[in-house]
């Protein structure tokens, strides 16, 4: 039997490199790290980045519910 997911466990963090700056994001996920790297690059903004990326760690979460048969 799965454990029962914890979407407050996955979050998203965004960071910049380089002039002008270019935005990342990445999802992470506390106590377990997630043993791969989700994120996305390229970004002119904070906002958009982190936009991006809350879309994505949204699709990730429902993804993944329904492979462990949870509802969220």
């Amino acid at each position: 039997m799965s454990a029962r997911l914890r979407p407050d466990e996955y979050f998203v963090v965004t960071s910049s490199r380089g002039r002008p700056s270019v935005w990342t994001w990445e999802i992470q996920s506390r106590p377990n790290p997630l043993g791969i790297k989700l994120g996305g690059a390229d970004f002119n903004s904070e906002p958009g980045a982190k936009l991006a990326g809350e879309k994505a760690l949204i699709e990730f979460l429902v993804r993944l519910g329904h492979e462990e048969g949870n509802v969220l």
